[in-house]
């Protein structure tokens, strides 16, 4: 793991594995190691480039607002400060909306997108703002830790919750280490989201992903964005919540691969 100075903040970052780049942004309340099942099952084809989101890891925690803006910023900045001039780009819930944004705001900089368990906006914008408030609240009474359970919960499937308690134990303890300060800045960003008139203007060949059991970025989420993009592909992951990247990492990582290697 590395840091670099890019956009005004500090960003730890890893790279890893050789041939052509792919850049991975997790989701909320995770950081760079969310993606150790992909670093595992591509680096041997790809350089893999994990950073951690401003606010998460051992990256800043710049005071907030956030805007999309920053965090396009960070990633074009940590591009340049490596001398990657092009990349794949996979992000996955917030990840995914950083990865919308960067797509309108520089396709130059990108070969190919993968939006996973992610939304291009909010049908009640004061309902979303009031549910992230709400969960913003209960850090701020209780820390991180009073977000683990409820988070688990929402990220996996029940059945493997109960079957894979030492990946629980491990996904919980980036939950709960997460920072307060970052967890409550991207929090009220994520209510801002609002990608969906402008998803035309996305070029990039585009793999849109959710799990089939996913309770926070439903599938018919996942459906409008393919329609909105032009010749976007959707995959409806069966057996899979949130982070299904972890779940179905087996299935996950065959789709990536078969999507990169595409004509």
């Amino acid at each position: 793991m590395k840091t670099v100075r890019a956009n005004g903040i500090d960003i730890r970052y890893d790279v890893q594995g050789r041939g052509p780049w792919i850049t991975f942004a997790h989701s909320l309340a995770s950081d760079l190691t969310m993606w150790d099942d992909q670093l595992a099952a591509l680096s041997g084809s790809f350089t893999i480039l994990r950073y951690d989101i401003r606010g998460h890891g051992g990256s800043s925690v710049p005071p907030g607002p956030y805007r999309f803006e920053h965090m396009v910023g960070d990633v074009l900045g940590l591009l340049d400060a490596l001398g990657v001039e092009r990349t794949h780009f996979v992000g996955l819930s917030m990840g995914g909306m950083i990865g919308q944004h960067l797509a309108l705001a520089a396709p130059q900089r990108l070969d190919r997108l993968v939006l996973s368990s992610t939304a291009s906006g909010h049908d009640n914008q004061d309902a979303v703002l009031k549910l992230w408030e709400q969960r913003i609240a209960q850090v701020v009474a209780g820390g991180m830790s009073a977000m683990v359970e409820g988070t688990l919960g929402r990220w996996f499937t029940e059945p493997y919750r109960l079957e894979r308690q030492a990946t629980m134990a491990r996904i919980g303890a980036l939950i709960a280490a997460t920072s307060a300060e970052g967890y409550a800045a991207c929090g009220r960003l994520i209510p801002t989201l609002n990608t969906t008139p402008w998803l035309g203007e996305i070029a990039l060949p585009t793999l849109v992903l959710v799990g089939e059991e996913d309770p926070g970025t439903v599938p018919a989420m996942a459906e409008a964005i393919a329609r909105g993009i032009p010749g976007a592909r959707l995959e409806i992951v069966p057996r899979a919540s949130h982070l299904l990247n972890i779940e179905q990492a087996e299935l996950f990582n065959e789709l990536l691969l078969a999507f990169f290697a595409a004509r």
